[in-house]
């Protein structure tokens, strides 16, 4: 297992690394040492453009499974972008992956509430999951911004077992706090599916994102950004649950004055997870900030 992870980790970072040394010929400037996490919703009314993106992160990551020959492999793709209209700030978070499972993972990709008639893996995208939350510009929230909005699964997966199968959708919010070197939170969403196969579970989920972000020193962060805490409320008692708990560590390279470039590693242990589900993710994080 340790042998494993440190390969993989190896190979990823090293591809990771090499990036920004490509890109780093003019943007080696100063004005990217305070934590560039706080963008997007914050800016003054003049100065932000009808539609920006605000970022794309890219995750992939590595889950660790009981039997070494179920170890899955995923590349999360995740655009956060901006809309304004009149005097309201619309912020969108868009994500799927790409996923390669030896064999089906209980509650995994999330979203999916499991499809009892297969056993076997697939390589392939999973359903779309996208959040909207809604804000006035210009005003000013101090260390704490909480902004209400909804949720939306759409079944795009390529492979039975790697999606819903259903429309979902649901209430979510959107919860920052800003303090000194501290920048943390959490996105909740709770969908549930309305159209769809028929011959598929419905969906009943909870998904909490949290985030904490402690800026260690310049351009160093240590962060807490795990895959998600995901309740299925339909299953049985112990299969309900996932509970990451780990870490790790990103680091930043600015790309001239308005981008930067964010890179980095965490490992995580479901301690609390399904009878067949995931034990251990390790996850690496290439982020763009614009």
């Amino acid at each position: 297992m340790l042998k494993k992870i440190a390969t993989s980790s190896l190979i990823v970072f090293s591809l990771c690394c090499f990036l920004p040394l490509m890109a780093q010929e003019e943007g080696h400037k100063e004005g990217g040492g305070e934590n560039q996490h706080q963008e997007g919703e914050h800016q003054e009314e003049g100065d932000t453009p009808f539609f920006r993106v605000g970022s794309q992160r890219t995750w992939p990551f590595f889950s660790f499974l009981n039997d070494p020959g179920d170890d899955a492999k995923t590349l999360g793709l995740e655009l956060e972008s901006y809309l304004n209209i009149g005097p309201y700030n619309i912020k969108n978070i868009a994500y799927f992956e790409v996923n390669s499972y030896p064999r089906v993972i209980p509650g995994r990709p999330n979203g999916n509430p499991g499809n009892p008639d297969r056993t076997d893996g697939a390589n392939g995208i999973n359903d779309l999951l996208s959040a909207f939350w809604f804000a006035r510009r210009g005003k000013h929230h101090g260390k704490h911004h909480f902004t209400l909005g909804f949720a939306a699964m759409l079944p795009t997966a390529t492979d039975k077992t790697l999606g819903s199968g259903k429309w979902s959708a649901g209430p979510s919010f959107d919860y920052e706090f800003e303090s000194g070197r501290w920048f943390a939170g959490a996105i909740a969403l709770q969908v549930w599916s309305f159209a769809g196969a028929t011959d598929r579970k419905p969906v009943n989920m909870l998904m909490i994102k949290p985030f904490v972000i402690y800026n260690l020193a310049k351009r160093f962060d240590l962060i807490y950004e795990p895959y998600g805490i995901s309740v299925y409320w339909d299953k049985p008692a112990g299969e309900k649950v996932y509970l990451p708990l780990g870490g790790g560590a990103e680091y930043q390279f600015p790309l001239g004055s308005k981008t930067t470039l964010n890179l980095g590693t965490q490992f995580f242990k479901n301690v609390i997870r399904p009878t067949n589900g995931t034990v251990y993710d390790l996850r690496f994080l290439i982020e763009f900030i614009f």
